[in-house]
């Protein structure tokens, strides 16, 4: 569960389609000990989302309109449950695909259904569908079923020899529910959040109600909650969410011996939503965990492999860190889930079409197959369900947790391949325990990496070794073309005659101690053969040792250099490391280049002395005895790093940094050094790699104010590169467009600051800019004839014709004359507008701060107001009412901070402008409590007459620039004031009783702050 906003199909029960015949192509074996989870194949049902089996519990406890099933609805009941879940599993849906564990959405009871406040379901009810948001932590939500159906569901699975693992919640409650009324204290408060070292911990995620996990009385209900399903129903795993939010001591004493979830008693694995493999490995290896889901593989997958512009040396990098956990094969590895856009999107999102993503679904999901950790795959995959995030943000059909279609399995064929991964898995131990050594890795050339699993102590076939082979690029690739003619096996096979694991038809073959043959474009082979001799630790005496290895230590990492040999014995180098009371492990299998005289050893424990020895290796794989040095790893270890991004297409900004490898953004501001071109020094931890995006911070800004849509994160390593790094906007892996337009947008007679400009003949996504204040823009785009398209709030379109490269590319634009009101500040044209109120009487702050009058109307493009007052030394504000909730208090807003608070007949406040003096108003949404983007005044018509103090404004604002689609249909609550500085109140409001019509807005206790409180809103219908 990453987000909070928080899909199987009614009569989707009836026969398999041919794609689910009688034919089984898994069998799972049928062990004589219990299996261990390294040997699961785990399925997630997001279980209202599945298979409805019971119609008659759709409604589930019936409390209101929230609790009945509506499909049309993506955030309400689908009426998935468990007896639609047991069905599936005596059909053998599951078992035909090899899955041997299935991890089920929570099934206690939900809070009531909430309103949803903004998005494409706005207004409608979002319930607890997903079992997020609980009620009571030890009934079964009706939705689902009942107790003895749950328990009924697990038995079934068991008979089959299928695991069940039930998703469970520890960090809070659900919104509103009965425990935040009979133990408040047990929660933590926003003055907790805010007083607190650990806000991760300590505060709330959306508004949900956050456990006080420190307290005992806290500790011992969840931990009971915990026991009582272990003990109610027979589960054999729990799936823990948001486990990073929940402090560390908890964990502790959850895991310890004779604990909740000691692992002997049951096995868990924790959601910990972060990429960086030394923070994923905490939990594991100090916190007790038995497992955390491999974000930091979950990553890579996503960026890297999600197209041919993907760095296979990144994903690489990922399992070079396998060093940090103490048994990586315990990780639960997965392609996408039900909080995460799914991997086909990614696919589609980066360009490729629907036949290259369910390729590079396959391409992924063997990837992960074959890898070290056990697989977790998300419902909807088995025939490359798409979908693009969360269903909050998504009408219906687009969101990630769609319902299940069965009829769609004939149109793939992931779902054989999905038996075929897991058939290979239970024949080849080394798939499932065996040691993971990179063999291949692209080193900046071809998109090609290999590995090989080998294991020792295992006979016959289930212990040989299997090395695949991934092909991230569109193009097939022969190894032969590779550098040194294939991949070298070193040792791996004692013969050439090759099996592809799955039954894949392939060219591969051994020559020459080499892999070499084809290996199809977005596609994994996997190979096995009896065991070689390769293994490494064989010594040869005569080997030269490297001289001047040095160690410099960093952040989980560690850079060795030594000077290279040039003793032509000497193949290459291998290092060790061994950590201070350890034991000493193999970092690279595949020996370093002999030329290279340097190597970034990662996946290290910080503050653990660590010894690091690097042998000289001959071609036939034999050691010298080694060099060795010491360092020390610590996050202490830092390096200033300069960004530079040049972001003239984003007009005036402003730019920040925003990094995502520890588990939330930071956001570092960026100062603009010349225009357009945007710098910023940050200490960061040393060999760290940074993941990160420049955003765009101004409300204008496109794709939510991220870089590169449909493209990757950025990626520095710390400390390389002259501790620098530069970059063009957008452009993270698409290469910069070899020209650049530059022009002017006007409009009315004066520059148009914030028009977007577009090159609608190429990618506008890509190809845009938003102009300077002055008007001026810089677009980058390819060379050759483009199109170019203006906009601007209040104005009709333009487009132009160029060739690009070009300079003095003006476009003028003309007022969208379809407006009711022409917005010149004259308001002779207002003779009957549909709302109108009149304040003449003076407040507290005297006659020269005094709001006058008011007028508002409407069409189907835009909310029309106008309004005169008097003001010396003070501000305007006009608050808007547009949408159900929204902020009850102004007093702490970014922008504008106000004591104003709202309630009555103000549902909350959504918008505002705000004018002080005779300067320019600043249109504003309000986005929480405090947060109150400025809408880029190019997006709306603004107009103001008069001399000071008497002052005329007028505005013409889309309903889009206000975040709505269309005119509300409940309408608009205007209010507004006079008010004095930042903290302080108004002195003068309307409505209020003296205007007519009257309102019961009120200001109080003008001996301090004059706080404006607005409970009657003037009423736009």
């Amino acid at each position: 569960m990453k987000r909070f906003h928080m899909v199987g199909r009614a009569g989707a029960l009836a026969a398999l389609t041919l794609s689910l015949s009688a034919c089984s192509l898994f069998k799972a074996p049928t062990p004589s000990a219990p299996r261990a989870w390294q040997d699961e194949v785990i399925y997630f049902a997001m279980t209202d989302r599945f298979a409805n089996g019971n119609p008659a519990n759709d409604n589930g406890p019936g409390r209101d309109a929230g609790d009945r099933a509506n499909r049309t609805n993506p955030l309400a009941w689908h009426g998935g449950d468990f007896a639609g879940l047991k069905a599936k599993i005596d059909e053998g849906y599951f078992k035909r695909m090899g899955f041997t564990a299935i991890w089920v959405s929570p099934v206690v009871l939900q809070v009531p259904a909430i309103n949803t406040g903004s998005g494409p379901s706005q207004g409608k009810p979002f319930a607890g569908y997903h079992g997020y948001w609980a009620e009571d932590f030890k009934k079964v939500d009706p939705h689902f079923g009942t107790l003895d159906e749950y328990k009924a569901l697990i038995d079934t699975a068991h008979r089959n020899g299928i695991k069940v693992i039930q998703d469970i919640v520890v960090n809070h409650a659900g919104y509103g529910a009965t425990l935040t009324k009979t133990n408040p204290d047990w929660f933590h408060t926003k003055a907790d959040c805010d007083a607190s070292t650990n806000k991760t911990t300590d505060c709330d995620l959306a508004g949900l109600p956050d456990f006080k996990q420190e307290l005992p009385a806290v500790t011992a209900y969840l931990n009971d909650f915990v026991t009582y399903w272990r003990g109610a129903t027979g589960i054999d795993g729990l799936r823990i969410d948001t486990m990073k939010h929940v402090p560390d001591a908890y964990w502790k004493q959850f895991f310890k011996a004779g604990g909740a979830g000691d692992a002997n008693k049951i096995w868990s694995v924790g959601e910990v939503f972060d990429g960086n493999p030394a923070y994923l490995a905490r939990f594991m290896n100090e916190l007790g965990a038995p497992s955390v889901f491999d974000f930091a593989l979950y990553f890579a997958f996503k960026d890297q492999m999600s197209s041919a512009g993907g760095n296979l040396d990144r994903m690489a990098d990922v399992f070079a860190q396998d060093g940090v956990y103490r048994d990586p094969t315990r990780l639960t590895t997965f392609v996408d889930n039900h909080d995460v856009r799914r991997f086909v999107s990614e696919v589609t999102e980066r360009g490729g079409s629907a036949a290259q993503a369910a390729e590079r679904l396959d391409m992924a999901l063997s990837t992960m197959y074959f890898s070290r950790g056990t697989p977790s795959v998300w419902q909807g995959t088995e025939y490359a369900q798409a979908g693009k995030g969360d269903p909050y943000d998504y009408p219906l059909g687009q969101g990630n947790r769609e319902d299940m279609d069965f009829t769609r399995l004939g149109s793939s064929t992931l779902d054989e391949r999905l038996g075929a991964l897991a058939a290979a898995r239970a024949k080849y131990r080394a798939l499932t325990r065996g040691a993971q050594q990179e063999l291949w890795r692209p080193n900046g050339g071809a998109p090609v990496l290999a590995y090989r699993r080998v294991l020792s102590g295992v006979q016959g076939v289930a212990g040989q070794p299997v090395v695949f082979v991934v092909n991230n690029g569109d193009t097939e690739l022969d190894l032969g073309s590779l550098s040194g003619g294939g991949i070298p096996l070193l040792g791996t096979f004692s013969g050439t005659a090759l099996t592809e694991v799955t039954g894949r038809a392939m060219t591969l073959s051994v020559s020459g101690g080499k892999l070499v043959g084809r290996v199809p474009a977005r596609s994994v082979l996997a190979v096995t053969a009896p065991s070689g001799s390769g293994a490494a630790g064989t010594v040869n005496p005569a080997l030269p040792e490297v001289a001047g290895l040095t160690v410099k230590a960093g952040d989980s990492a560690a850079q060795l250099t030594w000077t290279p040999g040039t003793d032509a014995k000497v193949a290459g180098y291998r290092v060790y490391v061994t950590p201070a009371g350890g034991t000493e492990r193999l970092v690279n299998f595949a020996p370093i280049p002999a030329s290279q005289g340097s190597f970034l050893v990662r996946g290290l424990t910080n503050d653990v002395n660590t010894t690091f020895r690097v042998v000289t290796v001959d071609s036939a794989g034999a050691e010298s005895k080694g060099v060795t040095a010491t360092g020390t790893p610590s996050s202490k270890n830092t390096a200033k790093v300069t960004f530079t991004v040049d972001a003239r297409t984003q007009g005036n900004g402003p730019i920040e940094l925003r990094r995502f490898d520890t588990g939330s953004q930071i956001e570092y501001p960026m100062t603009q050094d010349t225009p357009g071109v945007w710098k910023t020094s940050i200490d960061l931890p040393l060999f760290r790699e940074v993941k990160f995006k420049f955003g765009n911070d101004s409300a204008n800004a496109k794709n939510g104010g991220y870089e590169a849509p449909g493209q990757g994160d950025r990626a520095y390593v710390v400390g390389t590169n002259g501790n620098a790094y530069s970059g063009t906007y957008d452009f993270t892996e698409q290469p910069v467009p070899a020209a650049t337009i530059t022009g002017r947008v006007t409009g009315g007679g004066q520059n148009l600051g914030g028009a977007l400009v577009e090159a609608t003949s190429a990618n506008p996504d890509l190809n845009y800019a938003i102009t300077f204040p002055d008007g001026t823009y810089t677009l980058r785009v390819p060379a050759g004839a483009q199109t170019l398209k203006a906009s601007a709030g209040g104005y009709v379109e333009g487009t132009l014709n160029v060739t690009a490269p070009a300079q003095n590319a003006n476009i003028t634009l003309a007022r969208d004359l379809r407006t009711k009101y022409t917005i010149d500040g004259d308001l002779s044209d207002w003779t009957a507008p549909a709302v109108s109120v009149q304040s003449p009487a003076e407040g507290t702050f005297g006659a020269n701060n005094n709001w006058l009058s008011l007028r508002a109307d409407s069409d189907a493009q835009y909310l029309y107001l106008a309004y005169t007052y008097r003001v010396d030394g003070n501000s305007a504000i006009l608050y808007l009412d547009t949408a159900p909730g929204g902020a009850k208090q102004a007093d702490q807003f970014e922008a504008w901070k106000r004591a104003a608070t709202f309630g009555g007949q103000v549902d909350g406040v959504n918008a505002f402008i705000a004018r002080y003096g005779t300067e320019k108003a600043q249109l504003r949404l309000v986005q929480s409590d405090t947060a109150t983007p400025e809408v880029n005044a190019a997006d709306y018509l603004q107009a103001s007459s008069g001399a000071a103090p008497d002052q005329t404004v007028e505005l013409a604002i889309p309903w889009t620039a206000l975040g709505l689609s269309g005119k509300p249909a409940a309408g608009i609550g205007l209010m507004g004031g006079i008010f004095g500085g930042d903290g302080y109140g108004a002195g003068d409001i309307i409505p209020d009783a003296k205007s007519t019509p009257a309102g019961a807005n009120t200001i109080t206790d003008c001996f301090a702050s004059c706080r404006a409180t607005f409970t009657e809103p003037l009423k736009l219908p």
